[in-house]
């Protein structure tokens, strides 16, 4: 059995009990060293990355000696399944003191928290900022007076940047969904095809194949539309000679992958030939800058240099790439304007691209892991001017 064959025949696989251990582990030690007791999770991608739980409305609320999960009684065999050794506070429950009824664990997640964070006597807990609403945190700070509530930036997104190789292996089983059905996709594109129905088609193979979902709305731009980054499919019809940009991914175990290819049928414009070159040639400079240690704005320059050079810089409006993982855009970010630099175990996707108006567009994009010794490309799709990588 080919990889192809057992990654499309395979169930997607849960989180192992070994990873999540080790991803509480280190959380647990980070919450040390930043002298944190007590840490309230409520970001969705954040509250699977922790406990496996694939379920919604959901919360965590962790310190070194207890692990609750806050949820409600539509996932409760969810939770018994997918975040096993987790306390789960799932509903109120009540008890009857003389003629009347105390409920003892309150229905919102909010309550919960401050209900437990009261309960284990914590006074200070720290939440995540970015993903809490104001509202949420009225109710928070009701239900837990007494308790200090300090907001705490990036407590989760820092472990979540160098990916583990059980995580590799996840988005490297993605990216073979998706070029599978990429290759199986395009032998069957015909004249007339609107570009709806082909991102449609798309998206059923990828499911039929095996991923959890399509990573993101794929984006099959076809003719002038191509010159559009981040443009959504229309009812344009593919015609005989035409430029097709297409940015697709497939999602597994949650983890996604990210690619972008441009091809052509039929008669190929000088200038878009001409470009093509100069994209590919942009994205290959990047790709080789790409090692621990290197600042992400220097290769998002890389990148640029050669597209300012060949005269194009104000075609290329977009940063170079991001990184890659449980969300389709994660930090880091490839950039002018990042600070930040590479290290080992990140995933990150390089794609420069050039868009003329009224003409159309081209970009490469690639999925690439950063090793201790350098890079190493994820992705195997050719990118040569037709679709199965053939050049002319």
């Amino acid at each position: 059995m080919s990889i192809v064959q057992a990654v499309l025949s395979s169930e997607p696989d849960k989180t192992p009990a070994p990873e999540l251990k080790a991803r509480l582990r280190r959380f647990r030690d980070a919450l040390y060293e930043r002298n944190i007791s007590a840490a309230l999770i409520t970001t969705d991608v954040n509250v699977h990355y922790l406990s496996g739980f694939t379920g919604n409305d959901s919360a965590l609320l962790i310190t070194p000696e207890n692990k609750f999960l806050l949820t409600d009684f539509r996932y409760v065999e969810e939770a018994e399944s997918t975040a096993p050794g987790w306390k789960a506070i799932i509903e109120k429950n009540k008890k009857k003191v003389g003629d009347k009824v105390e409920v003892v664990v309150p229905r919102g997640l909010m309550e919960k928290a401050g209900y437990l964070a009261k309960k284990l006597r914590i006074r200070k807990l720290a939440v995540e900022p970015g993903d809490m609403r104001i509202a949420d945190l009225r109710v928070l700070r009701k239900a837990a007076r007494g308790v200090k509530i300090k907001p705490e930036d990036a407590m989760v997104g820092e472990l979540r940047l160098c990916k583990s190789d059980w995580e590799v292996e996840q988005i490297e089983k993605a990216l073979r969904i998706q070029e599978n059905c990429f290759l199986k996709l395009c032998a069957a594109l015909k004249v007339g095809m609107p570009e709806r129905e082909v991102a449609a088609k798309l998206r059923y193979l990828m499911v039929q194949a095996g991923a959890d979902d399509q990573a993101f709305d794929c984006m099959f731009q076809v003719g002038s539309n191509s010159s559009l980054p981040h443009g959504r499919p229309t009812t344009r019809a593919l015609s005989g000679d035409a430029v097709i940009l297409m940015d697709w991914g497939a999602k597994r175990t949650g983890y996604h992958s990210d690619l972008t290819r441009t091809f052509f049928m039929g008669t190929i414009p000088p200038t878009l030939r001409k470009i093509h070159g100069i994209v590919l040639e942009a994205q290959q400079a990047a790709i080789a800058k790409i090692a621990p240690g290197v600042a992400t704005a220097d290769v998002d320059k890389a990148a640029r240099d050669v597209i300012v050079k060949a005269g194009y810089d104000k075609e290329f409006g977009h940063s170079t790439g991001h990184g890659l993982g449980l969300q389709i855009h994660e930090a880091p970010w490839l950039s002018a304007r990042s600070k930040e630099k590479l290290s080992a175990g990140m995933v990150i996707t390089v794609e420069p691209g050039i868009y003329i108006p009224g003409v159309g567009g081209v970009r490469m994009e690639d999925d690439i892991l950063v090793t201790p010794a350098g890079h190493r490309v994820l992705s195997r799709l050719k990118k040569g001017l037709r679709w199965n990588g053939g050049n002319e």
